[in-house]
């Protein structure tokens, strides 16, 4: 497993498709702010809209775009024709036994084909935080052709409706994530944050290092020492790539482990304590409620665990 791998893990993330927009014409869907800890995404399968989002420039959407909104920002999806383009009644949905098909004309009228999902993760995921309100990537370019298959999977899967559709489709939603994120990252490489961290060719090895003994009773000159650096330099070089200083990036790592284990896990606050590195129960549970606003036993009975 590797740093992404980790990072992905700790933020529990899981993907849904819910609807497919069958539309035409003159339209305009309004997106409400998503809960706390959901991201939405869209997947243009064929034509082409505007998303208007917070006061900034229109973001034009054509065939094979996806665009991703990681903190769920309320925006809005608009059609480009106009009302005269197109005969077109009002807006119906109907449940396929996969996802909730909606539609202004038809499939045979339809100019635009879109897909709608979500991706939740965990409260204060570090994954989460680094990205920007917008992640747009195109499924049809040549040097994506996982991404593209991936896609045309869920376009088949939504459409068919077959046997354990829906379990697929959500299986494929959430895989779409790291493939849209691997996508993204290449093209657009972090200069600051943890995933420059990573990147890093020294300070990666102590960020890997965190992530995989987190209990581990690290310093910074035990960090210093697994990227062969002196306390120094490596306290410059950390400085230059994040705001954060070490002790608080294992202080966030921490902290979403233990969010893992409080909700997925029967064990003890204390033994948790313990996993995520501290000796004392009443330290760790001052430092939870200091990260998440409530104390590890109160996240874990608002999870149902």
């Amino acid at each position: 497993m590797d740093a992404l791998d980790r990072l992905i893990q700790l933020s529990r993330l899981q993907g849904a498709l819910d609807l497919r927009c069958l539309l035409s014409g003159q339209w305009e869907l309004d997106h409400p702010p998503a809960p706390p800890s959901e991201a939405v995404y869209h997947v243009v399968l064929a034509g082409s809209c505007f998303l208007k989002f917070r006061g900034k420039a229109d973001v034009r959407l054509e065939t094979g775009d996806i665009v991703m909104l990681p903190r769920g920002d309320a925006h809005v999806l608009q059609g480009l024709e106009s009302a005269n383009d197109s005969e077109h009644g009002g807006m119906e949905s109907r449940y396929n036994g996969v996802v909730t098909v909606r539609s202004n004309g038809g499939p045979n009228a339809a100019s635009l084909d879109l897909l709608c999902g979500r991706f939740n993760y965990a409260a204060n995921a570090l994954l989460i935080d680094v990205l920007p309100d917008i992640v747009k990537m195109s499924f049809a370019r040549a040097d994506v052709p996982d991404l593209t298959r991936l896609v045309g999977m869920m376009r088949k899967e939504a459409s068919n409706a077959g046997p354990g559709a829906y379990s697929i489709v959500s299986a494929l939603s959430t895989a779409l994530f790291t493939l849209l994120l691997r996508a993204h990252l290449e093209q657009q490489p972090s200069t600051t944050d943890v995933l420059a961290l990573l990147a890093h060719p020294r300070l990666g090895t102590s960020v890997i290092a965190m992530l995989e003994r987190p209990a581990e009773r690290w310093t910074i000159d035990m960090l210093a020492r697994q990227s062969a650096m002196s306390r120094a330099t490596y306290m410059r070089t950390f400085s230059a790539l994040t705001e954060d200083s070490p002790m608080t990036l294992l202080t966030r790592i921490r902290m979403q482990l233990a969010g893992t284990l409080l909700t997925r896990t029967s064990k003890s606050i204390a033994e948790i304590a313990d996993n995520v590195g501290y000796q004392s129960e009443s330290a760790f549970s001052k430092k939870f409620k200091d990260t998440y606003g409530v104390g590890p036993g109160g996240f874990r009975h608002a999870r149902g665990s």
